[in-house]
């Protein structure tokens, strides 16, 4: 059995905020994740660092949230963010009265914004629709948020924080009506491990209902479906958006070698196994062709899709893009505390309002610092510029993403990882064109070299895997992807030597 003061499930970016935040006040913790880091809304974001233009008409407070905390993660996080700034373009058909309230709101957000005419916002992004009509500059960002809540654990860990990922909650221990522990069973072996705290951390974003009910409390939460496509190729170096009220497909973000496009907005009542439509693929490319024409006939390599954990509508009739993206954290009063909305981008103010009522109800005072101190590790865990990775050819692993054997290994032998998805978090593999057809049976192959698992084991393994990646790419098979993918099943199912039923 296990004692420490704070116990936090969820390790996406809000609960390893809390972590390192608890780990920097000195307030013994551990968290735990039922999958890997960043499994749910945090991974399946467009890993954008908002400035805040988007809330800046309808959500004013929680734009000067965005607009402060981008402030702050541009300069603690510096290797896991890219500054890439933004353009907010206005087409044919978008309003000039829009754009007026776009910036009378961002002035009053505290967002610098720069105007600019068709020829300026043309020099910036070359392959800008033509017919653009004028666009507004802000500084939006690129980050990475599998590396952020890495760098987040960085902090816990150094200060003798526990971590326990693939452990799923099973059971909030109570005593005398107050939380005192969980059980959480572990995905490998099944065993059950109890852990004991005096206060528990609800931080599971759009699980967070569930949790709460373990506990006998409940929290009231909308959840939002948003689906993703990806292109193979980075098509502009800016984060490129809509100049109109959020609609759907109405953002395109840089990230690394490839450019991410979304989101829709659909209402759902349960987080799992959601699958992305096909009318929310043909929606969200033809919206970004109409800014971006390249996007019209880029390959898209993945779709994909997760769940905004946002507040309850105050009115159901004006749709989830009218509820707010703000926060709040609520005590339970049994030793419980759950933390409900927010957005990556406010993610360290979240884990900071969450510690402070922590603190409180211990009765400590011991000021927030996250907002000062860099985030360990971040040289080590440092992914950029992709020069790094072309001194490392001769090798290689996965030629898409240019990730190296010695890579591999290291992830391997010290996060002691036995899921393929752990390596492909911290290291990109398997998420270039291929989509892991060529990459993932060597690094299972390694796997095996190091002992974390048997043949029959890394056979396993590798199915689910490529059912998980196929899921991403099915309904985005034609062209050069449905001819790759066909490469890739000719493989497993003649040289391989893998059945048709098992793949």
């Amino acid at each position: 059995m296990i004692k420490t003061d704070v116990i936090i499930i969820g390790g996406g970016a809000t609960g390893t905020g809390v972590a390192r935040d608890l780990a920097l006040r000195g307030i013994d913790h551990c968290l735990i994740e039922k999958k890997d880091l960043a499994a749910g809304a945090t991974g399946a974001c467009h890993g954008l660092l908002h400035s805040g233009g988007r809330y800046a008409v309808e959500d004013r407070e929680s734009a000067v949230e965005c607009i402060q905390e981008n402030a702050i993660l541009r300069r603690i996080g510096s290797k896991c963010v890219e500054q890439t700034e933004g353009l907010f373009v206005r087409l044919p058909g978008d309003t000039e009265e829009y754009r007026d309230l776009f910036l009378e709101g961002c002035h009053e957000a505290g967002i610098e914004t720069e105007l600019l005419n068709s020829s300026q916002a043309l020099e910036l992004v070359p392959n800008l629709n033509p017919n653009t009509t004028e666009a507004v500059k802000v500084p939006d960002a690129s980050i990475d948020p599998f590396r952020l809540c890495m760098l987040n654990v960085e902090s816990s860990k150094n200060s003798g924080g526990r971590v326990f990922t693939h452990h799923e909650v099973v059971d909030i221990v109570t005593h005398k009506g107050r939380c005192a522990g969980v059980r959480a069973r572990d995905e490998f072996t099944s065993e059950i491990e109890e852990i004991q705290g005096k206060v528990i951390v609800n931080a599971t974003g759009a699980w967070g209902d569930q949790i709460a009910t373990m506990a006998g409390q409940e929290v009231q939460m909308s959840l939002s479906k948003g689906s993703l496509i990806i292109a193979n190729h980075r098509l502009a170096n800016m984060v490129l958006n809509r100049l109109r009220p959020a609609a759907n497909g109405d953002i395109i973000v840089p990230n690394e070698t490839v450019s991410l496009a979304g989101t829709t907005s659909i209402r759902v009542d349960n987080p799992e196994n959601l699958c992305v439509e096909d009318s929310e693929i043909s929606e969200i490319r033809s919206e970004a062709a109409r800014m971006l024409p390249d996007f019209d006939g880029v390959r898209l390599v993945r779709s994909y899709t997760g769940v905004r954990p946002l507040l309850k509508a105050k009115d159901p009739s004006g749709g989830d893009r009218a509820i707010t993206r703000g926060f709040r954290v609520v005590d339970h009063k049994n030793g419980l505390f759950s933390i409900l909305g927010g957005k990556l981008t406010t993610y360290r103010l979240m884990a900071e309002k969450l510690t402070d009522a922590v603190m409180d109800h211990f009765g400590i005072s011991v000021p927030c610092t996250t907002a000062e101190l860099p985030l360990e590790g971040q040289e080590a865990l440092s992914g950029y510029p992709i020069s790094k990775r072309l001194r490392e050819l001769e090798d290689m692993m996965c030629e898409c993403e240019l990730v190296p054997s010695s890579k591999v290994r290291q992830v391997i032998e010290e996060a002691g990882t036995r899921n393929i998805s752990d390596i492909q978090h911290r290291t990109r593999l398997g998420m270039g064109p291929c989509q892991g057809g060529f990459c993932t049976y060597r690094a299972l192959g390694l796997m095996q070299e190091t002992g974390r698992m048997n043949p029959e084991e890394a056979l396993d393994a590798l199915r689910s895997f490529l059912q998980r990646r196929y899921k991403g790419t099915r309904s985005l098979l034609w062209g050069n992807q449905l001819r790759e993918e066909q490469l890739v099943e000719g493989i497993y199912l003649s040289l391989l030597g893998m059945a048709e039923h098992e793949v």
